[in-house]
């Protein structure tokens, strides 16, 4: 299925005010793997550094936009999706623009597809990778498991 990029930025934007708040903005979506950016400006704490709590808002959002455009991406439209845990590692400080990949691991993500999308299928749980970089460092680090249902 044709991803549409823009709109579904847009329906977040309109939906998660946050994001407007933290410029975050989608540069691309390709195969299981979501690019996305933020300014350090209106992220920024008091030791002119990213603030953690942007980071890790950035991180668990990446992990919900990603999975929601893989099941897009692969036809099922009628999913809802939370996190149900994560685990943040915070390398080092991020002091300028924020350059944020989250993705699926392919073989878990279509076998999670195969078991949400079996006969009486339940909840099905799943791991979302992200990665926060500066200036190509890794500053930051996220695995989150997030769990699925068909509405």
């Amino acid at each position: 299925m044709t991803i549409e990029l823009e709109r579904f930025e847009a329906d977040c934007r309109r939906d998660i005010p946050l994001l407007d708040a933290m410029q975050l903005s989608f540069v691309g979506y390709d195969d299981l793997s979501l690019t996305m950016e933020a300014p350090l400006a209106p992220n920024i704490n008091n030791k002119g550094t990213a603030f953690g709590g942007s980071i890790a808002s950035i991180c668990l959002f990446g992990g919900w936009a990603v999975a929601t455009l893989a099941f897009i991406d692969r036809g099922v439209l009628n999913t809802e999706i939370v996190v149900y845990s994560n685990e943040m590692t915070f390398e080092r400080p991020a002091r300028g623009l924020l350059n944020v990949r989250a993705f699926l691991d392919p073989d878990e993500f279509e076998a999670c597809i195969s078991r949400l999308t079996a006969p009486n299928s339940g909840r099905v749980r799943f791991d979302v990778h992200v990665e926060l970089f500066h200036d190509d460092q890794r500053c930051a680090m996220m695995r989150g498991v997030y769990v699925a249902w068909l509405k």
